[in-house]
């Protein structure tokens, strides 16, 4: 399509306009091309059920026509919660993001959702409402970003008068994708190759290993139990505990009721005896798996590595069901995830838009104020865990 040729718009301001456009979204989600399972409707309706009430949230969906054709969606949201509220005030973001540090659902890869052929018109018509909107909101931040992102198009030129910066923001990690479980597992170090030969053989030799998969009656059991398991490994060794969190959890319990019954999401328990070791739980569309939580007891972890066993062997499924397998986001471009399981890394970005340059240098002191605040928290706590007396 023609990128000068104009788009009707229709602005979607109230949960029930929401609701009620979940035919049509759905329709073109199935078509972008760069859609995932967390730019769906039930992933955005959910999450705006279970935080609309927080941060005093206003609904800004954006949503385009081709005489009656729904070709694009930019899912926003505008936000003014503290402290953001002194130093980037009214923020334009997409939906699913923006929750507290405590309940935080880390929503990866969402983007303007775009039927093929009106990218170009749709990102013209994303800037011309977002500039005629202007008096609304004061700043725009969107994470967790690829770099394909077409969110990145919009504000190219510096005459539109929206300030665009670009900020690293951690990476995501994709397993390379090979045909079947045996390929996948000659694609890991030696050293973890070996581990998973000797957890093989004693699971083979101490009795009967089985995967109890998740359903429409046992969700909230399968999610309790994660959530035990979670607790029992991290308890009194992080800051805080995101199972225990009550909007987590009802996010959780509500877009698992959505998508079990369609086939799109699962949690998995690895069990030896009918006892529970260890829990996985994941997202699945598009033929791309998303590996979303995990957790496993303490007790007989070291002699089994139950979750490291089961992850290689989800790992190996979604090969050998011709799916790509990702386990979305990390901070750390050494993760894990590329010792143990050969997982790759691509950057990940955050954009910022703001017709102010007092808060984009704003946003900028912030941001550096708080990396170094963080340093310095993380190397006293390194000091005080080395002076602390050892017995042996």
């Amino acid at each position: 399509m023609n990128s000068n040729q104009s788009l009707q718009l229709n602005l979607i301001s109230c949960t029930s306009a929401f609701a009620a456009l979940q035919s049509e979204w759905n329709a073109l989600y199935e078509v972008a091309e760069r859609s995932t399972i967390f730019s769906s409707w039930d992933w955005m309706y959910t999450w705006w059920e279970t935080f609309s009430d927080t941060d005093r949230r206003d609904l800004f969906i954006l949503s385009y026509y081709d005489n009656n054709l729904l070709v694009g969606i930019a899912p926003f949201q505008i936000e003014r919660k503290y402290p953001h509220a002194y130093i980037q005030g009214r923020t334009l973001r997409f939906l699913a993001s923006g929750e507290h540090i405590e309940d935080s659902i880390a929503t990866p890869f969402v983007d303007l959702l775009v039927r093929p052929g009106y990218e170009g018109a749709v990102v013209k018509s994303v800037e011309a409402t977002v500039n005629r909107y202007q008096r609304r909101w004061d700043f725009a931040e969107f994470d967790f970003l690829q770099e394909n992102s077409l969110i990145f198009r919009c504000f190219k030129r510096s005459e539109q008068g929206i300030k665009s910066q670009v900020y690293p923001y951690g990476y995501r990690y994709q397993v390379p994708q090979v045909a079947t479980q045996s390929e996948y597992l000659e694609t890991i170090p030696n050293r973890w190759q070996k581990d998973y030969r000797k957890k093989n053989r004693l699971f083979d030799r101490d009795g009967n290993v089985n995967v109890v998969v998740s359903n429409a009656g046992n969700v909230k059991e399968s999610l309790e139990e994660l959530r035990a398991m979670h607790r029992d490994r991290w308890e009194n060794r992080a800051d805080f505990l995101i199972f225990e969190s009550t909007r987590f959890m009802a996010f959780h319990q509500r877009i698992l009721a959505r998508l079990i019954p369609q086939g799109k999401a699962y949690i998995k328990v690895l069990t030896l005896n009918d006892k529970p070791l260890s829990s996985y739980y994941a997202f699945t569309d598009k033929h791309q798996v998303h590996y979303y939580q995990s957790a496993f007891y303490r007790e007989n972890a070291n002699r089994y590595m139950p979750l490291f066993y089961q992850v290689c062997n989800e790992i190996g499924l979604a090969m050998e069901q011709g799916n790509c397998f990702d386990f979305m986001f990390d901070d750390n471009e050494q993760s894990y995830k590329k010792q143990q399981y050969a997982a790759k890394a691509t950057p990940m970005y955050r954009l910022v838009w703001t017709p102010s340059q007092y808060r984009l240098s704003a946003f900028n002191f912030y941001k550096a104020f708080k990396k170094i605040n963080s340093a310095g928290k993380q190397k006293l706590r390194a000091n005080l865990k080395n002076s602390l007396p050892t017995t042996g």
